[in-house]
C-alpha cells in the first residue's frame, strides 16, 4: 500500500474517533461503539499497511482486549456490560448464552489466549522475521480457525435474536489477522498445516504465550471459593463444619443431580440474585462428578421479601419469579440447565430475560409461564423458605451435608471445596469428632 493510501484508513480512524467521542458526549451509546468499532478496523488497515506484521499486531492487541473485556463480563461481576445497548444489540444476552463456552471454559478467553499468541509472534517478526518463517503459517491458520468459528457465531446470534457488538468487532480483527497474515504464507515454499505443525521456534513462543494467558485468565475466572485447612486432622476437619442449629427437611421434591443410591447427601439452599451462589454453582454442581458418592439436592432460598417472610422488598426483587421458573423447568426435567444460565446471567431475571433462557434450553415457554403462575408453585417455593429458616439458613449459599454421622444433617460453611474434603477424609477413615461441632452464630 502506497504512502497516500495509507494515509486514508488512517484518516477515517481519527474522523471516526472523533465522531465516536461527540456521540459518547451526546448520550447515543450506539452510535459511539459503531463509530469506535470502525475506527479501530481502520487503524489495523492502516497499520497493515505500513508492515502486514504490524497490522497483525494491532488487530491482535485490540482483539486481546476486547476478549478480556467479555471475559469479565462473562463472569458476571461488573455490572452490564457497556455494549448492551438494547434488545437487538445486548452483549450480555450473547455473553451468557450456551455458545459462550467451550469445554467449560469461555470463548471469550479462549480467544484472548489466541490474540496474546498472535501478539508474540508478530512482536518476534517485526524483530527478526527470518528466525521466525513458520510464524505466519501459526497465525493464518488460527486465523482461518477464528474466521471459521465467527461465522457459526454470527449464526447462531441470528437464532439467539440478539447481536454483541463487541463480538462483532472481534469478527472484523479476526479477518484482518488472516488477511495480513495470509500472503506471508505464499511467500514460503511450505504449506498452511505442514508450516503451522512443523514445531521448533513459533510453535514454542506462540503455545507458551496462549497457554500462560489461558492459565492466567482461568485461575482468575475460577477465584472465589473460601480458602480451606490443608490438614486432615480432627481440629481441621472440625473447622469445616457445625451441627445444624435446628432441623433440616428433606421431602423429595428437591430438584437432585447425582444418584439416588449415593451414600452422602447436600443440600443447597441458593437465591438466584445471589452473586456468590452464582460464582459457586458451577463448583458445586460439579461435585457429583468428582465423587459419584455425592448427590445434589437444591432448595430454594430468595432473599427477597416477596416470597421470604421478614426480608425487604427493593433487593433481589426478581429472585422469588427466578425461583418460581426454575422448579417449573424441573418439571420439564430442566432445572439444571435453565438454573446453569440464571445464574450466569443474573442481570436479567425479568420476565423477558427468563423467557429468553427458557428458550434456549428447549422450554416449552407458555407451560412454564402457567405454571409459575400457578399459586402451587409459590407455595413450594415458600415451603423450601421455610425449611430453610428451620435449618437456620442465614445467607446464600448455605450448604448442609449428611453422611458423616449418619442420617444427622452437619453445616458446611466452607462451601463445596469443603465438603470435598470432609466426603473425602470421611470415606478414607480419617478421625471425626464424636459429634459435630456446636453451631457457629450466623455462619456462612
Amino acid at each position: 500500500m502506497s504512502q497516500n493510501n495509507v494515509r486514508i484508513p488512517f484518516g477515517l480512524a481519527l474522523i471516526l474517533g472523533i465522531s465516536a467521542g461527540i456521540m459518547w458526549g451526546q448520550g447515543d451509546t450506539l452510535a459511539t461503539l459503531l463509530c469506535a468499532i470502525s475506527a479501530v478496523w481502520m487503524a489495523v488497515l492502516g497499520a497493515g499497511g505500513l508492515h502486514r506484521w504490524l497490522g497483525i499486531l494491532t488487530a491482535g492487541a485490540s482483539a486481546l482486549l476486547v476478549s478480556l473485556y467479555l471475559g469479565v463480563q462473562h463472569k458476571g461481576i461488573a455490572g452490564k456490560s457497556i455494549c448492551s445497548v438494547n434488545q437487538t444489540f445486548d452483549c450480555d444476552k450473547v455473553n451468557t448464552s450456551v455458545y459462550a463456552e467451550l469445554f467449560d471454559i469461555p470463548i471469550a478467553f479462549l480467544g484472548s489466549s489466541f490474540y496474546a499468541g498472535v501478539i508474540a509472534l508478530s512482536i518476534l517478526c517485526l524483530r527478526s522475521g527470518a528466525a521466525y518463517k513458520f510464524a505466519a503459517h501459526i497465525v493464518a491458520l488460527g486465523g482461518l480457525v477464528s474466521v471459521g468459528y465467527s461465522l457459526f457465531l454470527a449464526y447462531a446470534s441470528m437464532g439467539l435474536g440478539a447481536w454483541c457488538l463487541f463480538c462483532i468487532s472481534l469478527y472484523g480483527l479476526n479477518a484482518m489477522v488472516l488477511y495480513f497474515s495470509w500472503p506471508l504464507v505464499g511467500q514460503s515454499d511450505t504449506g498452511l498445516l505442514k508450516g503451522a505443525l512443523a514445531g521448533g521456534r513459533s510453535t514454542n513462543a506462540f503455545a507458551g504465550t496462549a497457554v500462560i494467558m489461558l492459565v492466567g485468565s482461568m485461575a482468575w475466572y475460577n477465584t472465589g471459593a473460601n480458602e480451606i485447612p490443608e490438614g486432615d486432622s480432627v481440629q481441621d476437619l472440625s473447622s469445616l463444619f457445625s451441627a445444624v442449629e435446628g432441623s433440616l427437611t428433606v421431602d423429595g421434591t428437591e430438584p437432585a443431580y447425582g444418584s439416588d443410591a449415593s451414600k452422602y447427601k447436600v443440600v443447597e439452599f441458593a437465591d438466584f440474585e445471589c452473586p456468590y451462589c452464582g460464582r459457586l454453582f458451577p463448583e458445586i454442581h460439579h461435585l457429583p462428578d468428582g465423587d459419584p458418592d455425592i448427590q445434589i439436592l437444591f432448595k430454594h432460598y430468595p432473599l427477597s421479601g416477596l416470597c421470604n417472610e421478614g426480608l425487604g422488598t427493593e433487593r433481589h426483587k426478581n429472585s422469588c419469579a427466578a425461583a418460581r421458573t426454575a422448579d417449573c423447568a424441573n418439571r420439564q426435567g430442566k432445572f439444571w440447565d435453565l438454573s446453569r444460565l440464571m445464574f450466569k446471567n443474573q442481570k436479567s431475571l425479568d420476565p423477558e430475560g427468563l423467557e429468553f433462557m427458557a428458550v434456549q434450553v428447549g422450554l416449552d415457554v407458555e407451560a412454564l409461564k402457567a405454571c409459575a403462575a400457578d399459586p402451587l408453585t409459590d407455595a413450594k417455593v415458600r415451603t423450601d423458605v421455610a425449611h430453610g429458616s428451620a435449618a437456620g439458613v442465614h445467607a446464600t449459599p448455605s450448604l448442609f451435608l449428611q453422611g458423616l454421622y449418619g442420617s444427622e444433617w452437619v453445616l458446611v460453611p466452607g462451601g463445596p471445596k469443603a465438603v470435598a474434603k470432609l466426603v473425602a477424609a470421611h470415606k478414607a477413615g480419617k478421625p471425626f469428632p464424636e459429634e459435630p461441632p456446636a453451631p457457629k452464630p450466623h455462619s456462612h
